[in-house]
């Protein structure tokens, strides 16, 4: 459900950004400044654009970058191959040069840095050239297929899952646009990192391209011409080389097959229009023999497809490859006019052999709600809840089967929300706006207790509920020192801030746990946070994992909107992770 309920997430934000003032005014004083060099092959390389982009650090703001782009700062090398960026904000940002056949031989494609008041030197970049797949794509007859999109999948970088599930569908929304064919059926895809691949295509490879594309629907089709991904050809790229001749022909006997059915009331049996239909592959495991649907195949990424259903709840998906599927449902927040509004659906898991399938119905339930008011605290007496603009808020439930269920609405002007939708468990609360303001949370009340998470019962209207908001201004600067060894290369540095009013939370996924990577220089920056008391910590993580390896002291920080409270950590590399 994490998957289909960030698409959800993403549209609404998406609607949110589209019809308000997309760009926004910086009052701030700018005056920080990153400089360093960049060279290639060893040489000093001019004329190459340098980009610092404001680091993204929730959802929201993944969607206003898109839609914003003009918040990036641009720079170019000069003879020497110096550059040198100005006239940054306070805040961390994300460095890379722009040279799409150059890659960097250390292996960094960009480095956060985080800026003050002053300039930040010494972030360099050594770039070579990198690899290059191109190869033909053509039609069970051999005509050459225009405009078609390839997808390529490195067998040699691990990548751990995402901080959240809303960001991997922003990250997903901002798909390369570069893997295209041309008029003859040819792509050609450069700066490659050296490693193993496998490259397919008949599969949109980002939520935007799905919603786009104007191509008949294909069955994802791997190099050399096959549709079991365990049976592609690995293709193998080494620095400044060709691969070429790789080419992928449809085949006439391959064109998959359609699947279609119904979203259903389960207790009326109505039709559910306007709801969001997606399927995913489920996962088999060779040990065991069992299918797997829980964390490890949500997390897998993109769905399979995804659909809304028309005015009589039909939903149809065209081209579905023979395979193991599981088909979820979820309504897109406040737009919804089915079930009350929200509802949360039974996942159906179903088999393609050969032949089509039709009446799949999805059964949906109205299930629990939560009425309630999100109110400002604020010692400016000014402050208002129209400040922030729209608001959305989310709640996350968890069942004691650690499943998961989400839904998200808007709240009214007069700060009031309804969240339907929900299955028992315990849930949480979360706000977010797209606007300059970030709302932060400050506390939850029932019934004028406060609590930290609260219990929803089947079917239950849960009432009384206040969600205690302000502006989420204050930040927190640091410092990290490393002593006892040096780190592995490839390893990252992260810092995360935890509110000591929330310590009872153990998952980063969670309200109340902020986090930031750590500079090459050693700096971090969290920001977004809410007046209160934090503990900061940073640990090291190996590449390819999201395991920590090394932690640091613990120290305690208090933050207010005055000014940004400052912390110095040390990170001994000699001593091991707690247990």
């Amino acid at each position: 459900m994490r998957t289909i309920a960030a698409l959800s997430i993403a549209f609404l934000l998406c609607l949110q950004i589209s019809a308000g003032t997309r760009a926004q005014t910086q009052t701030q004083k700018e005056s920080g400044a990153i400089t360093g060099t960049v060279k290639r092959d060893g040489k000093a390389a001019s004329g190459i654009t340098v980009i610092a982009t404001p680091s993204i650090s929730d959802a929201s703001k993944a969607v206003e970058q898109m839609f914003n782009p003009s918040s990036s700062i641009k720079a170019a090398t000069d003879s020497e191959g110096v550059y040198r960026l100005e006239g940054l904000a306070p805040g961390k940002y994300s460095v890379a040069p722009s040279a799409a056949p150059l890659i960097s031989s250390a292996g960094n494609a960009s480095i956060e840095v985080t800026v003050g008041d002053s300039t930040v030197e010494g972030i360099d970049f050594s770039l070579s050239l990198g690899g290059v797949i191109t190869g033909r794509i053509t039609d069970s007859e051999g005509r050459p297929v225009i405009g078609e999109r390839i997808s390529i999948k490195s067998l040699d970088e691990k990548t751990g899952p995402t901080d959240s599930a809303a960001a991997a569908a922003m990250m997903a929304m901002m798909g390369d646009r570069m893997y295209t064919t041309d008029d003859r059926g040819i792509y050609r895809i450069f700066g490659l990192k050296p490693g193993r691949y496998t490259v397919s295509s008949g599969k949109d490879s980002d939520i935007m391209n799905a919603v786009l594309s104007q191509h008949p629907k294909r069955v994802q089709t791997f190099y050399p011409g096959v549709t079991d991904e365990s049976k592609a050809t690995t293709v193998q790229v080494t620095p400044g080389s060709e691969a070429a001749g790789v080419d992928i022909q449809f085949s006439n006997t391959d064109k998959g097959f359609f699947v279609a059915g119904r979203v259903v009331d389960a207790e009326k049996g109505t039709p559910v229009p306007n709801a969001m239909v997606a399927y995913a592959k489920e996962r088999t495991s060779l040990e065991s023999g069992t299918i797997d649907t829980g964390a490890s195949a949500a997390s897998s990424g993109m769905p399979g497809g995804f659909t809304t259903t028309n005015d009589k709840g039909e939903y149809r998906f065209a081209a579905v490859a023979p395979g193991n599927y599981k088909l979820e449902a979820t309504s897109i927040g406040a737009l919804s006019d089915s079930v009350g509004g929200q509802f949360y659906a039974d996942p159906l898991s179903f088999e393609v052999k050969s032949s089509n399938l039709d009446k799949l119905d999805i059964k949906v339930h109205s299930g629990a709600s939560i009425t309630g008011v999100v109110a400002i605290e604020s010692t400016d007496p000014q402050d208002s809840l129209e400040r922030f603009g729209q608001i959305l808020l989310m709640a996350t439930v968890i069942d004691s089967e650690k499943s998961f269920s989400s839904a998200n609405c808007i709240v009214g002007i007069d700060g009031s929300f309804r969240l339907g939708g929900l299955k028992p468990g315990k849930a949480t609360l979360q706000p977010m706006a797209v606007s300059a303001r970030r709302p932060g949370l400050l506390r939850i009340e029932r019934n004028g207790v406060e609590v930290k998470e609260f219990e929803i019962h089947p079917n239950e209207e849960v009432t009384g509920i206040r969600v205690i908001i302000s502006s989420a201004t204050c930040v927190i600067r640091g410092h990290v020192t490393i002593q006892g060894g040096a780190l592995q290369p490839g390893a990252m540095i992260r810092a995360t801030a935890r509110a000591n009013s929330r310590s009872d939370l153990n998952s980063a996924d969670l309200v109340g746990i902020f986090q930031a990577e750590v500079s090459g220089n050693g700096s971090f920056v969290i920001d977004n946070l809410t007046p209160g008391s934090y503990e900061i910590e940073v640990f090291t993580v190996a590449p390819g994992t999201q395991t920590a390896r090394t932690l640091s002291s613990k120290q305690s920080v208090t933050v207010t909107a005055e000014r940004p409270a400052e912390v110095e950590l040390i990170l001994d590399l000699s001593k091991t992770a707690d247990k």
